[in-house]
Parts: C-alpha cells; sequence; structure tokens
C-alpha cells in the first residue's frame, strides 16, 4: 500500500491538488484564517502572540520567572498557559469553530503542549499541581485531558509533536504523555525543518526514533519554502523511509510540489 503525499499550506489554489492538505486556521500569531471546505483544519492551540499580549497574566512562566514570549532566547512565539480556564474554553471554541466551518471530520492540533521543560510554574499551575514535585505528572493530565475533551466533538484528531524522540523527554519536556495521547490521536505529525537538508543523516535518526516510539502512524513534515527541490526529495525519501507519509510545508512552487510528489509515489 503506498504512503500518504500532502501538504501544509498557506495557499488555498494549492490544496485541492492533494488527497491530503492540511490549512492553517489558526497561526501563532492569534490570526484566523476562515477554513476551506475539503481540507484539514490546523489550529495554533497554546502558542498565540495575540492572546499573551492582551493578557500578559495568560503567559507561561518558568520557576525563575522567566516569562515564554519571543523576546526571551528561548522562543519564536508566545506560550500560553492552559492551566486558565480561559485559555482552555478559548482554545476548545476555535477547535469548534474550525471543525463547524470546515465541515471536516478530522482536525489537527498544533502547539498543544506546554512551552518547553520547566514551564509553567505560574501560582495557578502550582496550585491545581498540589506543589512543584507534582507538576510533571500535571502537565501531562492537562494536555492528555483536553485532546480527549476535543475528541469527544470530533472523530479524528491529528497531532503535531516536538520533534525530540528520546524516550521520555516528549512527557518531561512538552507534557505530552505518549501512553496517553495514543488513545486519542490517530495520528501523529513530526516537523524536521531544515533551511537546506544538504545532509539528512540527522533526519533520519529523528525519524527512526519516532518510529521505534510511536504505536500509531506518523507523518514527517518537512520545509519547503526555498529549499532546493532536490535536497528536498532526497529529504522526504529518507523520511518515507521510516514514516507513514511526508508532508510539505509551505511550498510556494505548485509545480514542484506536484513534481515531489510523483517522486515519492514511485518509491512508496
Amino acid at each position: 500500500m503506498g504512503k500518504t503525499i500532502g501538504v501544509v499550506s498557506r495557499f488555498p489554489e494549492h490544496l485541492s491538488h492533494f488527497d491530503l492538505a492540511y490549512y492553517e486556521v489558526k497561526d501563532v500569531a492569534g490570526v484566523w484564517h476562515p477554513p476551506i471546505v475539503g481540507t484539514v483544519p490546523m489550529v495554533s492551540v497554546f502558542g498565540d502572540n495575540r492572546a499573551a499580549s492582551d493578557h500578559p497574566e495568560w503567559v507561561q512562566v518558568d520557576a525563575n520567572g522567566q516569562r515564554a514570549v519571543r523576546s526571551s532566547r528561548y522562543f519564536d512565539w508566545d506560550a500560553i498557559c492552559p492551566s486558565h480556564p480561559e485559555v482552555r474554553r478559548l482554545a476548545v471554541d476555535w477547535v469548534q469553530k474550525a471543525a463547524q466551518q470546515s465541515r471536516s471530520r478530522r482536525l489537527r492540533l498544533d502547539d498543544a503542549s506546554f512551552a518547553r521543560e520547566g514551564y509553567c510554574r505560574c501560582e495557578l499551575c502550582l496550585e491545581k499541581a498540589g506543589g512543584q514535585d507534582q507538576l510533571e505528572a500535571y502537565r501531562q493530565r492537562v494536555i492528555s485531558a483536553f485532546v480527549e475533551e476535543v475528541r469527544n466533538d470530533i472523530p479524528h484528531v491529528d497531532m503535531t509533536l516536538f520533534p525530540d524522540p528520546l524516550p521520555g523527554h516528549l512527557e518531561r519536556r512538552f507534557g505530552n504523555n505518549l501512553d496517553q495521547l495514543s488513545d486519542l490521536v490517530d495520528r501523529f505529525i513530526v516537523p524536521i525543518y531544515d533551511l537546506h537538508y544538504a545532509t539528512t543523516y540527522w533526519l533520519e535518526i529523528l525519524a527512526q526514533g519516532f518510529r521505534e516510539r510511536l504505536t500509531r502512524p506518523f507523518f514527517v513534515e518537512l520545509y519547503a519554502l526555498g529549499v532546493a527541490e532536490e535536497a528536498l526529495g532526497r529529504a522526504a525519501e529518507v523520511a518515507l523511509h521510516y514514516a507513514d507519509g511526508v508532508l510539505f510545508a509551505y511550498g510556494n512552487k505548485l509545480d514542484a510540489l506536484l513534481r515531489l510528489r510523483e517522486r515519492l509515489e514511485r518509491v512508496s
């Protein structure tokens, strides 16, 4: 059976050319893009620059009070805290709105995690966890409960994972308990991004690591904007050896994407 080749795109005119097309309806900037019927909506859940700016009290913090915002050396976008009831309600509303407007029976959760290790340690997280020594287990319960709530309304849920397959890292760093989530998620998406893909040994290591860790299907997502077509093709072939599918993300040249799909269909 052939493997899946799809896209993540901001170009509506590209989407109909692929059997699987993820369309970013709510991004990390906090901008809403009306869903497109026939595509899978993708929602950035706890990454939101606009919400963090409007409600600084929602921003995740570490034990030293460092905030998970773009001005920090660690973060490319702002992370809001899932422990806040208002954040949880907003996230559920975004997901439900995306599913209803797209009329899709499938939805992808992006940034459905805590920001990184050490986050969040705000007063609300500490109170709800029952103390600092309970935070790791608490964070995992929070994320799994959110995904379970979403799954009650949407038949098929896909979820993005940070590209770190080392045992225990997703659980400890991001609150993503794979044992719990594997009962709730249909497939996982692992973005493994590079601007050149000049070498692929590191990509192979990561893809193989996820193949060994995950019991659910998973796709590797490759960054396609401005990447040389031949290098991107080689990287996709390596990823496809381990993954159940490959996604090309944010490429702006439809003819190149179609050639890449044909190339992978011949080898899959």
